[in-house]
């Protein structure tokens, strides 16, 4: 059997028995010779599908205990108007952007009907992908005003935290934000981004965030799925 193979089956199988749930947070997997002799390979083999694992958050070494099934979904609180970034990072996940882009887009009905500007007004547009400790985890995508951010496309090296960058920089405070959120399949060109299947779920969240009564920036994101999960906290009946 070709080695490469064998090693994406190997990565592929208990990738997919943790996301499905048949190992859960604090299981241990089998130990390296009983992987060796249920899927007949070698050694090196599944010590490199388990590295790739544990590399993306899906398992860890345990000294004295053997490789353990790790929590590795992120929860992001819907109580709070915080980025997908910062939940990250309080998670305690390296997050870098790669690919930060910032240009100008005509607005379309969804973003000029949540700024309360007219359709096609030009605006900002920011792009880029979110790595946690490496691996790719989402797509992200902020619209704003141009008067209210100006010259922020020169600025797009200084930008490691965006809430914090517009805060610090333009005075812009979030006090309040309304998101829709959907599931959706990953196309091919996001699947190419996140490294993932194509048709792999995706969580999209769609974002007003305001300052007072005022809409000041959208945010759309698309999130790996099995690596994030919304806490919404509801108190009492409608009446």
């Amino acid at each position: 059997m070709d080695k490469v193979y064998q090693y994406s089956k190997l990565y592929t199988y208990f990738k997919e028995k943790i996301e499905n749930g048949y190992y859960k947070p604090g299981d241990l997997i089998p130990p390296e010779p009983e992987i060796e002799k249920m899927f007949n390979v070698s050694r090196t083999t599944v010590r490199k599908a388990v590295d790739l694992l544990s590399r993306e958050g899906f398992l860890k070494a345990q000294q004295g205990k053997g490789t353990v099934v790790t929590d590795n979904k992120t929860m992001q609180s819907l109580n709070h108007v915080t980025s997908v970034s910062e939940t990250l990072r309080h998670k305690g996940y390296d997050v870098k952007p790669k690919n930060i882009f910032i240009d100008t887009v005509a607005a379309d009905d969804f973003i000029s009907d949540r700024l309360g500007i007219e359709n096609g007004t030009t605006i900002i547009r920011i792009q880029r992908i979110q790595l946690a400790n490496g691996v790719p985890i989402a797509i992200v995508k902020n619209y704003l005003r141009k008067e209210d951010v100006p010259d922020i496309v020169k600025r797009q090296d200084e930008i490691y935290s965006l809430y914090a960058f517009l805060e610090k920089e333009y005075g812009i405070n979030f006090d309040s934000a309304t998101e829709l959120i959907s599931a959706k399949n990953a196309t091919f060109e996001e699947s190419q981004m996140l490294n993932v299947p194509v048709g792999n779920a995706l969580i999209e969240l769609k974002r007003t965030c305001f300052m007072g009564d005022n809409p000041i920036c959208i945010d759309h994101s698309k999130i790996v799925g099995s690596k994030y999960e919304l806490e919404i906290e509801m108190v009492g009946r409608e009446r």
